[in-house]
């Protein structure tokens, strides 16, 4: 398919508090979007009321990343395609970069829907082009090719 986006890596980060199980989440997080858990580096932080969080970060290649856009489109409702079609430049940054937040709490229920609250946030980061702006069409391709 000749518009459909290619990535040059995806970046997928999380924070879990303390009353989150690690290992059940990333469970639930490799059974929906197909990201194994040995994927996710972690590192503790500290929570605005001194709360102990731990922050995940996993790096995805080329090709994972282009699998990883393809799997989170085809599980998205058509109302959450529809949302990001319809709003695709609040999505995506000047460096033709798209950002998704994903519900984590519908993740550990087998759903895949956008969220602004408690998400898992991906940022795919494209190929780098002459004109960055091309990209927001090319992802307008990746939404239809998967209805």
């Amino acid at each position: 398919m000749p518009d459909e986006p290619k990535f040059s890596g995806a970046e997928i980060s999380l924070v879990l508090h303390a009353t989150e199980d690690e290992g059940r989440v990333l469970h639930f997080v490799e059974e929906a979007l197909s990201v194994p858990a040995d994927k996710f580096s972690s590192s503790y932080s500290k929570g605005y009321y001194k709360n102990r969080i731990m922050l995940l970060k996993a790096m995805m290649s080329s090709q994972e990343a282009g699998d990883l856009a393809l799997r989170i489109m085809s599980l998205l409702s058509s109302a959450d395609r529809e949302e990001l079609s319809r709003n695709l430049r609040e999505y995506s940054d000047e460096k033709g970069s798209l950002y998704l937040r994903l519900d984590k709490q519908k993740i550990c229920h087998g759903k895949v829907s956008l969220s602004e609250t408690d998400a898992i946030r991906v940022r795919f980061k494209p190929i780098k082009r002459y004109k960055p702006s091309g990209n927001i069409e090319s992802y307008r391709g990746l939404l239809s090719s998967t209805e």
